[in-house]
């Protein structure tokens, strides 16, 4: 589905923390790194609840959703070197946004797979798709769909909640609602799956140990071979309730383990997050370490950037985006030892406008721990708005 779009002429300003002189610690004094986000280059296209993925120096994105909440299937790239967008002219078979892209080998070569997702109607699909980069193709797995559900038989949108572990992808816990089509009910997941791109068709499924917390819009992270799932919500006849609880899953284990749940986020007084980008590093100057770029608490979105130190089990609040955003798409375009976050597009910070704008995390100084002041950031959102 290929969308119009037209410049917006609204401008959002948004209120942002920015750090002085150290990091402001939730539950305890712990080493911590400042993360600095600084503008990056603006899309072309105005696209939230979606993601990006890096293959040979670009970042692919897989369609997205726009303002008027339709979806437009369109697969862009991003040149990480000439830092130049270009839409490759091909769209995914079934346009979905509420996605996480897996980078998985198969038989075929590097295919980006993404499971499910909601489509042009609204309805939460368990399709199976992936596109090759190397061949420009797209196509629907049709004989391994997504077989998450939540426990009223419904399907599961495991939407933000996919990552990857040795060639192999894991979806956490999932979503359905009562608004979807055709309509089911208000529910949440523990489900955990994993897919294996190397194995026979209709077997590459696998059952794994359930979350201990039952949620969707989970921020996934990886460090070694451990899954960490960061916040999300519950569903509350339809209300989404940001989750301050994390887990973590070293693959082949029997269950998951509890870590430190998230602090209060805002003003709101609101503890955790949904619907961000979370980067795990095991090594470099952010070893040990996940950094949640961003913190959506539904309908709204904060501009904070959080860190979770694996050792410690110490959450800090280590930087600041330059404007608030949720359902954003995130890739590390830079290196382990050497990060270079990139964030692009999602909602602003009421869900108001959907952003074109980027920004590029890169680490900081290492923070002896002292909490410390705030001071007030004022930014510039540009977004765009949809036409017929």
């Amino acid at each position: 589905m290929r969308m119009r779009f037209a410049r917006g002429g609204s401008i959002a300003l948004v209120v942002g923390l920015v750090l002085s002189g150290g990091a402001a610690l939730a539950g305890g004094a712990s080493p911590a790194t400042n993360v600095k986000f600084k503008a990056g280059p603006e899309a072309p296209f105005g696209g939230t609840r979606f993601d990006g993925a890096v293959v040979d120096g670009k970042v692919y994105f897989l369609g997205f959703r726009i303002l008027d909440n339709s979806t437009d299937g369109s697969i862009w790239t991003y040149d990480i070197k000439t830092k130049k967008y270009k839409d490759t002219k091909v769209d995914m078979p079934v346009p979905v946004s509420n996605y996480t892209i897996a980078v998985l080998k198969d038989k075929n070569g590097t295919g980006l797979y993404i499971f499910g997702g909601r489509d042009n109607d609204g309805a939460s699909i368990n399709t199976t798709q992936v596109y090759y980069p190397a061949t420009g193709k797209a196509s629907v797995v049709k004989s391994d769909p997504f077989p998450g559900k939540t426990p009223s038989d419904c399907v599961a949108l495991a939407a933000t909640g996919v990552t990857v572990v040795n060639n192999k992808a894991y979806a956490l816990g999932g979503m359905s609602f009562a608004t979807s089509i055709p309509p089911c009910v208000d529910d949440v997941s523990k489900q955990v799956w994993s897919f294996d791109p190397m194995a026979r068709a209709k077997k590459r499924w696998t059952a794994e140990p359930p979350l201990k917390t039952a949620r969707g819009y989970i921020s996934p992270a990886v460090i070694g071979t451990t899954i960490y799932a960061i916040g999300g919500d519950t569903n509350d006849a339809g209300t989404l309730n940001a989750s301050p609880k994390v887990e973590s899953w070293k693959v082949g284990a029997k269950k998951w383990s509890a870590e430190t749940d998230m602090p209060v986020v805002g003003d709101a007084g609101i503890a955790g997050c949904d619907e961000s980008q979370a980067f795990g590093f095991a090594k470099g100057a952010l070893g040990g370490t996940i950094t949640l770029a961003g913190c959506g608490q539904w309908p709204n979105a904060l501009p904070d950037v959080l860190q979770y130190t694996v050792k410690s089990g110490k959450w800090a609040t280590v930087g600041a985006l330059l404007e608030a955003r949720r359902n954003q798409a995130g890739a590390n375009i830079g290196t382990t030892k050497k990060p270079q976050m990139m964030v692009l597009g999602g909602y602003n910070s009421d869900g108001s406008l959907v952003l074109t704008t980027s920004e590029i995390g890169t680490a900081g100084k290492t923070l002896a721990g002292a909490p410390a002041g705030t001071s007030v950031h004022f930014g510039s959102a540009t977004g765009f708005a949809a036409t017929n």
